[in-house]
């Protein structure tokens, strides 16, 4: 028989009806050629942990307390505890926290994978939790001593997470709770987050601090964790180990048996954890006490874009005050000897006035904004000269349509087509246009009366 007929007959013979023949797909541990000879009384021992059991195995669990009165660089333990659904709703309007009113069991969350791509190939580790008791800052790290064990560490870690209000992490919606969410539907056990709120830090963080941690000799700049907590509160690791040596030292461990190279792995993350509950303090901080509380024109400015967001947000209650919070730090940021940041900031007040319908307050701004932006210098910069072009545009239209004075606003309309390109040049022709033949209507009448 051919190639070709014996493929159609297997295609035309079907699946097996026999039902014993299939089998559902099940997982079943690898035991590992590690497994055997791990002692996990041995490496809690050195690590400073305990065993714990569960219904498929023992895991490692290691606990640790620090103090109200333990430093963090400049901030101390005991101020990072925050409590205020009103300042998270600042930061992150999309938070589902209905029908809260205080959040008594606050998680953070913070993962040491195998790897950072991701998928089904990437494995937790090590689980990082902390939560505040009385003041003090509780962690409790889940170690995986084998994947052999993978399912009793994943049953203990949901096993804590019941009845949590809130979690908080650092880029956890794209990292952290996809790897935990894709484990535990992996081992078949019920994911515990499905319904609780999670707020992820970095995307305030982003808002809030990004222009200022600039790139550093050994840094990526953006708006790394670590980068925080030495911008924001002076904090120096000593003997920290890199994020790219963490797998490695978790893949010694697993070969050797020997656990000593992951206590600072172990501190690593429970430092992360610390910084993530400070930053997030430090935000809270921000949104509830306003531009009072900024270090800098520079924060106060991105404190009232947040405040800006937040009240477009239908979600948002009290979106007028949280507007007049964001005029006030835009106030602040006006004053600022940095020509980009006050630009800005009385652009965005201009703006805030007008919607007021405040017209006069905001042409007074918009003239400003062009004293600004007219040394020669500043006007070669790309967002300098759109917003030179932007007021010049709405001081045209306020003399046009308010104030009545054509010849201003023909004046204006003129200076900003020299900065418009594209389709913003072609508005600003058509409104030549129409000024032109108003002023030609208006000269023709006091012709006429005259």
């Amino acid at each position: 028989m051919d190639l070709t007929s014996r493929l159609r007959a297997i295609v035309k013979s079907g699946p097996p009806n026999d039902q014993a023949s299939r089998r559902e797909l099940t997982y079943e541990p690898d035991t590992g050629r590690y497994e055997a000879s791990m002692d996990l009384s041995q490496v809690a021992a050195i690590l400073g942990g305990r065993p714990a059991d569960t219904p498929f195995g023992r895991c490692l669990i290691i606990d640790r307390r620090y103090e109200a009165d333990r430093w963090h660089g400049s901030i101390q333990i005991g101020q990072c505890n925050v409590d205020d659904l009103n300042a998270l709703r600042i930061l992150d309007p999309a938070l589902s926290v209905s029908g809260l009113r205080t959040l008594p069991r606050t998680i953070f969350i913070d993962l040491e994978t195998t790897g950072l791509s991701g998928g089904a190939g990437t494995v937790a580790f090590l689980v990082g939790c902390g939560y505040f008791d009385l003041g003090a800052f509780q962690m409790r790290q889940f170690l995986l001593t084998s994947y052999a064990s993978e399912r009793a560490l994943l049953w203990a870690v949901a096993d804590f997470f019941k009845d949590t209000d809130l979690i908080v992490t650092y880029n956890g919606k794209s990292f952290d709770v996809p790897v935990m969410e894709t484990r535990w539907l992996f081992h078949r056990l019920q994911m515990p987050l499905d319904a609780v709120p999670h707020f992820d830090m970095v995307h305030p963080a982003r808002r809030l601090w990004r222009p200022r941690t600039a790139p550093t000799a050994g840094d990526d700049g953006g708006c790394r964790l670590g980068t925080l907590e030495r911008t924001l509160f002076n904090m120096i690791r000593r003997g920290d180990v890199g994020g790219f040596e963490i797998p490695a030292r978790y893949f010694r461990f697993l070969r050797s048996g020997d656990p000593r190279p992951l206590e600072a792995v172990l501190e690593h993350n429970r430092l992360d954890l610390v910084s993530l509950a400070a930053v997030m303090a430090r935000a809270i901080g921000l949104a509830r006490s306003g531009p009072l509380a900024c270090r800098d024109s520079g924060e106060a400015l991105a404190l009232g874009r947040v405040y800006e967001r937040a009240a477009a947000d239908d979600r948002v209650t009290g979106r007028d005050a949280v507007m007049h919070h964001a005029a006030s730090c835009y106030q602040r940021s006006a004053e600022s000897p940095d020509t980009g940041i006050r630009a800005e900031a009385l652009y965005r007040l201009a703006l805030w006035h007008r919607r007021e319908r405040r017209f006069a307050e905001a042409a007074a701004i918009w003239r400003e904004v062009l004293d600004l932006t007219e040394p020669r210098g500043v006007r070669r910069m790309t967002g300098m000269r759109a917003l030179r072009r932007f007021a010049a545009e709405a001081l045209a239209v306020h003399h046009e349509h308010r104030d009545r004075d054509l010849d201003s606003a023909r004046e204006l309309a003129l200076f900003a087509l020299e900065e418009a390109e594209g389709r913003v040049a072609h508005d600003v022709r058509h409104r030549l246009a129409r000024l032109d033949r108003k002023i030609a209507k208006k000269t023709d009448a006091q012709l006429f009366w005259s």
